[in-house]
C-alpha cells in the first residue's frame, strides 16, 4: 500500500516518523535531495546524486571556443541513480515532477545563462551543453548552422553534390585518379568551400529541392536549396559578401542566401514541386508532329536503365502539365516532379510508355537538357 505524502498538513506525527525512518533506511539524502522531495531529515553524504549541486561550480568551470547565441542543457544520469530514484518516488507516493535530472536542467541553465550571458533556447539552440554526471564532464554539443537560397548552374559538366568514386567511396585509386570522386567539382563545393571557410567549419551537407542531371543547366530562379554547416566556430555572417565571393565562380550562381533552419530542409526535402524544362531535340519537329504531341499528359515510365543501378525498379504514372514548341527542334515542357524527360523523348526502350518518339513514329534524342523553373513558389 503506497505511503501518504509527506508534505500533507493533516498527517499523524508518527506516520511522518515512519516516512523519514523509512527514507533513511532506504539511502541517505542530501539537504538538496531532500528539500526537493519534500522530505525532512538530516542531510548527509548522498546516495542518490552524490551531493553534486556542492560541486556544481567545479563542473561549471568550462571553456568553450565556438561562437554561440543561445543554447541549452541536457544531463546524463547513470542508470543506477535513476533506479534509486524512482524507487524513492514510488516507495513513497511522491510526485514524479520534481526530479533530479529536472532540478539540475533548472539550476545549470540558469547558471550558464550567467556564466555566458547568454538566451536560453529550447527548440532550436546553437549548442546543447551535455553534463554527464558519471564521468563528471561537460561535453558541448554544436549544432548545425542552415543557410538557404537558390541557385543557377551555367555548365553542363559538373553535378549537383560531390560525386564521390563509385569503385574507392572516395578513397582514391587508379579509377578515379586517386582523387576519391568522379568529377572535379560540384555545385555544393563550390558554395560550400566559401562558407566553410568563413564559419571555421569543416564539413557540410548539401540540401537541394531535387537535382538537375550532371549535363543539364540549372537557368530562370534557380534551384532552392539549404546548405547543412557542421560544427561551424563562427555564426554571425555578412551573407552579401559571402554571396559575392561564390559568384566569382561563372559557372553558378547564388542568390536571396539567408539563415534557415531544420525545419526547412524537411519541408524542402518533401516538396514535390513540378518543374519546367527546355528539350533540346536531335531532329525538327514539324507542325504535324507538334499537333500529336501537344496534348501529352500522362506517362508510365519505368526507372530508366541509366539509374536503375542506384534507383529501385519501379513502375511510376507521371503527369504532364504542358507541352510547347520553342522552336523546330527545342520543346517546353512542364511535367511532374520525378519524371525522367531524357526518357520521355526517347521512350528508353519501351520503358516509358507513351514518349514523344513513340508517338511522332521518330527515334529522337534529346542532346541538350536545361531547367528553367522550379515550380516552389
Amino acid at each position: 500500500m503506497p505511503h501518504p505524502r509527506v508534505f500533507d498538513n493533516y498527517l499523524p506525527l508518527a506516520h511522518l516518523f515512519n516516512l523519514i525512518f523509512l527514507l533513511v533506511i532506504m539511502y541517505k539524502l542530501c539537504g538538496s535531495c531532500l528539500k526537493r522531495l519534500g522530505l525532512q531529515g538530516k542531510p548527509e553524504k548522498c546516495e542518490l546524486c552524490g551531493n553534486i549541486f556542492e560541486k556544481i561550480d567545479v563542473l561549471l568551470d568550462f571553456t568553450y571556443d565556438a561562437e554561440f547565441f543561445n543554447f541549452n542543457v541536457g544531463v546524463k544520469l547513470d542508470p543506477e541513480t535513476l533506479e534509486k530514484e524512482k524507487k524513492i518516488i514510488e516507495e513513497l507516493n511522491l510526485s514524479g515532477e520534481k526530479t533530479l535530472k529536472r532540478e539540475l536542467l533548472s539550476v545549470l541553465r540558469k547558471k550558464l545563462k550567467e556564466k555566458f550571458n547568454k538566451e536560453i533556447e529550447m527548440e532550436d539552440p546553437d549548442v546543447i551543453f551535455i553534463f554527464d554526471l558519471k564521468k563528471f564532464k561537460v561535453i558541448p554539443e554544436n549544432n548545425s548552422l542552415y543557410i538557404k537560397g537558390r541557385y543557377n548552374k551555367y555548365v553542363r559538366d559538373i553535378p549537383q553534390t560531390k560525386w564521390y568514386c563509385r569503385k574507392c567511396r572516395g578513397k582514391g585509386c587508379s579509377y578515379c585518379n586517386f582523387k576519391g570522386k568522379m568529377y572535379e567539382t560540384s555545385v555544393e563545393e563550390i558554395i560550400g568551400g566559401v562558407i566553410l571557410k568563413y564559419t571555421k567549419a569543416e564539413e557540410e551537407k548539401f540540401h537541394g529541392a531535387g537535382r538537375e542531371d550532371i549535363d543539364a543547366r540549372m537557368l530562370g530562379d534557380g534551384r532552392p536549396f539549404v546548405i547543412e554547416i557542421q560544427k561551424p566556430k563562427i555564426r554571425k555572417l555578412d551573407l552579401k559578401k559571402i554571396q559575392s565571393e561564390i559568384n566569382k565562380d561563372n559557372r553558378i550562381k547564388v542568390t536571396e542566401l539567408e539563415y534557415s533552419n531544420k525545419r526547412e530542409v524537411i519541408e524542402l526535402k518533401r516538396g514535390k514541386f513540378k518543374k519546367t524544362y527546355l528539350v533540346y531535340l536531335d531532329q525538327d519537329i514539324s507542325d504535324e508532329d507538334f499537333e500529336r504531341i501537344k496534348y501529352l499528359r500522362e506517362i508510365s515510365q519505368r526507372t530508366p536503365k541509366r539509374v536503375q543501378h542506384r534507383r529501385a525498379d519501379k513502375i511510376r504514372i507521371r503527369k504532364i502539365y504542358k507541352v510547347e514548341r520553342e522552336n523546330s527542334n527545342c520543346l517546353k515542357i512542364c511535367c511532374e516532379s520525378g519524371l525522367y524527360v531524357k526518357e520521355l523523348i526517347t521512350g528508353d526502350d519501351g520503358r516509358t510508355v507513351p514518349s514523344v518518339s513513340s508517338i511522332v513514329q521518330k527515334d529522337l534524342e534529346c542532346i541538350a537538357l536545361d531547367v528553367i523553373k522550379i515550380h516552389d513558389r
